[in-house]
């Protein structure tokens, strides 16, 4: 079916997504080991995010991480500064990725996603804190 073929709604839609998916910074999965990670940390106007659930983060978290679960991301936007470079990660990928779209779309322009995700840095042995 041709766009043109679309009902305005739908054309609409599909626009949105489509502007949308434009927007994605071409890097937002750029940091692809917990040696990556580190080095990113290492710059003090970086802030961790870990946008898993309570208590998924309670139970073992990236060390220097705050815990903002994705459901709960736009209402808790002063916990991260426009200014600084934001990382953020969840258990396999996928609320990390909407949470890059999501800050992104608020305005955030310096957003990356550790793709590893807390998976990942569990399963290189890197050290766990706990809440």
């Amino acid at each position: 079916m041709l766009n043109s073929e679309l009902n305005p709604q739908t054309q609409t839609m599909d626009l949105a997504i489509n502007s949308f998916l434009d927007s994605i910074p071409a890097n937002y999965y750029a940091i692809r080991t917990p040696a990556a990670l580190k080095k990113q940390l290492d710059d003090a106007k970086t802030t961790l995010v870990d946008v898993r659930e309570v208590k998924e983060y309670q139970a073992g978290h990236i060390p220097g991480a705050i815990n903002i679960p994705l459901r709960t991301l736009s209402h808790n936007l002063a916990q991260i500064p426009p200014d600084r470079k934001v990382i953020v990660y969840c258990s396999t990928g996928y609320r990390s990725a909407m949470a890059v779209m999501a800050l992104n779309l608020l305005g955030y322009e310096n957003v990356l996603a550790f793709s590893p995700s807390f998976t990942g840095w569990q399963a290189a042995g890197e050290a766990i804190a706990k809440a």
